[in-house]
């Protein structure tokens, strides 16, 4: 499995720099644009992700686990009568602001720890269990900076789905055991739900609300944070193309590049691929099956070239090639290990 697979929110390079994924990039603000509150906040843990966003809550304990998150009495986001909690005083110089009603905020964030613990716990079990070197003394506080929607969170850019939460939750604990990556990931897509209308500011794609397709986050500014939600179109069959949009993925995107640069994707799901062979990249269609092929990706996601299209395996059949999210053990496509260099040193496979 590629370590892309693990970027959930991809992000498309249109003729600035980007850093990699995993949180750590520029979308993931790591000084806590966050926050109806003051300035970033405190050293606990959260408070490098989420800034003030508890309305003075956030600061607490000054450096202690950074996950207490001031209590359930904090702000929905914020509050502007909250102090910066860098005082440490555990908000006890700012107002309530709220109660945290809404459901955004730091009463949101509060609804991620027992996730953040189930995934913390089976990294370390999985990490251990497979001899993997395993940095996760701090994982629990550093998961704001590994998981870039913490940020969007607190501030009431994105929302949870408590249902789809739970299962996220319950997957984590059973990979405890299993070890095992694919049913997590797919447990934990969907989660995050942005609020952020089109055109409207955003640090992230997944702060745009979903209505009607997926979104980009487009960031103009060189080394900005802050773009503008924009819809992601899909191209037809003979129109110029960014990349392909695989069957089934989720390409909400971060977006580095010009007010005017070029968003669309060729979606698997419409039948079509981006040929990049070509001077100009150009959306075509998906060949069948059986079809005389060139390239892989004439073949889509499913499928493979040897001189024509070929199946590639799926879970649990023989790997002749298995599908990209798959990886071969034991002559048999199998998901991936949960211990990887990537969850070792405390990356999350989500929510997202």
């Amino acid at each position: 499995m590629s370590v892309g697979s693990r970027c959930f929110l991809m992000i498309l390079v249109l003729g600035l720099a980007a850093n990699a994924c995993g949180g750590t990039d520029a979308t993931s603000s790591p000084k806590g644009v966050a926050g109806g509150g003051s300035a970033a906040g405190g050293q606990g843990g959260l408070s490098q992700g989420v800034g003030g966003a508890s309305a003075g809550h956030t600061g607490v304990s000054a450096g202690g686990t950074g996950m207490a998150l001031g209590g359930a009495s904090g702000a929905g986001i914020g509050g502007a009568d909250g102090k910066a909690g860098a005082d440490g005083k555990a908000g006890a110089d700012g107002k309530a602001g709220g109660g945290g009603t809404g459901g955004t905020g730091a009463a949101t964030v509060q609804q991620l720890q027992p996730t953040i613990t189930a995934f913390c716990a089976a990294a370390r079990s999985c990490c251990a269990k497979q001899g993997e070197p395993a940095t996760l003394d701090d994982c629990e506080s550093a998961f704001p900076m590994n998981n870039s929607t913490v940020a969007s969170l607190a501030s009431g850019a994105a929302t949870l789905d408590a249902t789809a939460l739970a299962t996220c939750l319950a997957a984590y604990q059973t990979a405890a055991t299993l070890c095992e990556e694919n049913s997590v990931l797919d447990a934990c897509r969907g989660v995050v739900i942005g609020t952020r209308a089109e055109n409207a500011p955003c640090t992230n794609g997944s702060e745009c609300a979903r209505d009607g397709g997926m979104n980009t986050c487009l960031i103009t500014e060189q080394g900005g944070t802050v773009g503008v939600c924009k819809k992601i179109p899909h191209d037809a069959a003979g129109e110029a193309c960014n990349f392909t949009c695989r069957k089934g993925e989720d390409c909400t995107s971060t977006t580095y590049g010009a007010a005017d640069s070029m968003l669309g994707l060729c979606f698997e799901d419409d039948g079509v691929y981006c040929d990049a062979s070509a001077d100009i990249a150009k959306c075509k269609s998906v060949l069948a099956l059986g079809a005389p092929c060139s390239d892989d990706s004439e073949c889509g996601s499913t499928g493979y070239c040897q001189t024509t299209c070929q199946k590639r395996g799926t879970l649990g059949e023989p790997c002749t090639r298995c599908l990209d999210s798959l990886t071969c053990v034991d002559n048999r496509c199998q998901s991936p290990s949960f211990a990887s260099s990537y969850t070792c040193e405390g990356g999350s496979l989500g929510p997202y």
